[in-house]
Parts: structure tokens; sequence; C-alpha cells
């Protein structure tokens, strides 16, 4: 009898567990509200959310035992004063060096037949997509080590700084998986939940996630899925097909004083003529916004468009969206070249 009592009491205890989390998260009410959240708003499965919560910790580094690249940051490796003194000579050392431009080629190479096809459906440049993935990931060959549903819960649940946007990423994140039948505790990125080769936030995936591999599933470090992906992205933030992107303009010295890095405001060709500015080639448009990269001895002043602002939705940075460009006008030179 005293027997059956205590093997009764193991079952209630076992049964009680396996609707609680354990572990890293256990008795935090902030996970408990979560889960219950998930449930009403995406009908999840309690026991999938618990076992995924209960099996959780601090996020850690995961080290590769080999790496396939060794990147050279040049003179930015590791000191921000540098960016601020030389400005765009640093972003520029980093990201539009030969080994970048020649893997760059190598990709549009390899991919030839995907990158025409996609470039075909969604009308986005094909070399500004393998541009966006040769900065991102160096082609794929370097994906992020940090453990994305740990880096997501994190931050949400512990650390708490943007706990609202993280949130939201770890919600979408959960949802991508159980959608996708993707083992969340495995998938890698940055420490800040960027996944792939297009390195795309979890919520990105989700709207403009494309499956190009013929499995129907959104998969971000497939090659076919994350080409997709990230012309769709630029598809649906408005890239417009055989459109400038960016015309360097000629001034008389070495500083423009004018604007400190970039315009806010649309400005015509009367406003250029007055501000002694002379475009390098003959351009359409009507409008468009200046963009100034600052350099050690000197500062480049660029008339950018709207398919410039579009590669900002990607990271909203005018040395980025200016790094992308110019390292797809490269590799399509070379390429076209061959």
């Amino acid at each position: 009898m005293i027997r059956i009592f205590f093997i009764s009491i193991i079952l209630l205890f076992s049964l009680h567990a396996k609707n609680e989390v354990t572990g890293y998260y256990a008795n935090n009410k902030e996970v408990k509200h979560f889960i219950n959240h998930m449930i009403r708003k995406y009908n999840f499965r309690r026991d999938y959310l618990i076992d995924i919560f209960s099996r959780a910790r601090k996020p850690t580094r995961f080290h590769t035992k080999r790496r396939h690249r060794v990147v050279r940051y040049g003179i930015a490796k590791g000191h921000k004063w540098w960016l601020r003194s030389v400005g765009y000579s640093a972003y520029e050392k980093r990201y539009l060096n030969e080994d970048r431009v020649r893997q760059g080629v190598k990709f549009a190479k390899r991919y030839k037949t995907l990158l025409s096809r996609i470039e075909q459906k969604l009308k986005v440049d094909k070399y500004i997509i393998t541009a966006i993935i040769g900065i991102e990931t160096y082609y794929g060959e370097i994906i992020g080590n940090w453990e994305t549903f740990n880096t997501l819960a994190y931050h949400t649940f512990k650390e708490k700084k943007r706990a609202k946007l993280f949130k939201f990423e770890l919600e979408k994140f959960l949802l991508l998986c159980y959608r996708q039948k993707l083992k969340a505790l495995y998938l890698k990125g940055s420490i800040y939940g960027a996944l792939g080769l297009g390195q795309l936030m979890p919520h990105a995936y989700l709207k403009y996630g494309l499956s190009y591999d013929g499995n129907k599933k959104i998969e971000p470090f497939s090659h076919p899925d994350a080409i997709a992906t990230v012309a769709n992205f630029l598809h649906h933030k408005g890239w417009r097909e055989g459109k400038d992107v960016a015309i360097k303009a000629n001034f008389y010295g070495k500083r423009f004083s004018r604007i400190k890095s970039n315009t806010r405001y649309r400005i015509n060709r009367t406003t250029l003529k007055k501000w002694g500015l002379k475009a390098s080639k003959k351009f359409k448009s009507k409008y468009f916004r200046l963009t100034k990269l600052k350099r050690a001895e000197y500062d480049e002043v660029w008339l950018t468009f709207n398919n410039f602002s579009v590669l900002k939705h990607y990271n909203n940075s005018d040395y980025y969206a200016m790094a992308v460009y110019q390292l797809a006008q490269e590799i399509k030179k070379r390429d076209t070249k061959d």
C-alpha cells in the first residue's frame, strides 16, 4: 500500500514537471506568460514550448574546430576610432578588398543560373544580391556561431535591453521553426539573432522568405532559399529594375561642408548646380539625395536614388549601402569581362 502511494506521488510530480519549465528559465513568470501568449495566439503545443525552454541555457558562442576563412579587417579591426578618423576608407578596406571581390565572382559563376532566374522573376539585380550575401556572411562561409534561440531568449527575459524588440523576434523565430519544422535549439547566427546567408532577422524570413530548392521549406542556410529571400526582401522594399543606385558628384576642393553626412530631403538639379556639384555621368531622375563619404584627407559626394534607399532598408547605413553597391559593380565588371 505504501509502495503504491509513493509511486502515485512520483507520477504526480512527473506530470506536474511536464507542465512547468525547468532549468535556466524555471519559475520565470515572464516565460510562463510568453508561453501562454504563444498558445493563445498561434495555437502552439504547450509541451513543445516547455521542452524548448527547459532545454534553454545562457547563450554561449559555438566554437567550430575549423574556420573556413580568416577575415582580415585591416585598419578597421577592433578600433572604432579608426572608423571615425579615416571614415569610409576603413569600410572599404574591410568590405571591398580583393579577396571578397574574387570570391564574389566565383559565387556569381557558381549560382549563375539560379541568380539569373531569380533576377528575371523578382526584377532585382543579381550582383546586388551577391554583394549583400558577400558582405553579410562572406558568401556563406561565416554565418555566425551564436545559438539563436538562447540569444533571443536571453535578451528578452534576462538582459532586457530592448526586450520588446527581442521578444517580437523570439516570437517570430519560434513561429518560423514551428511552421517550417526547423530545430530551434540548433540554429545559429549572429549575437543579435540574425540568421542565414543573408543575416536577416526572423520576422523578415516569415514575411519575405521563399523556398527555392524544391522542398517547400524556408531554410535560412539553403543557398537557393537565401538568394531568393534576399531578392524578395529588396523587391518588396521597392527595388526598381535598371534604375540608378548612386552617381558620384565632382566639386571643387577636398571638403564638402554643405551637408554633414546625407540629405534627409530630396533636391533637384538647380540645387546641385547652386552648391557647385556636377554629376560624373548623365541621369534622368528629377529628384535625388546627396550622400557624403568622409575619408581621412577628403570627402566624396554621391547622388543617391531610390535603389540606394532600398539598400538602407537592409542596413540603415550610408556606408553599408555604398559598400554593397560598389562591391556589386566590381563583381559585375569582372564577371562580364571573363
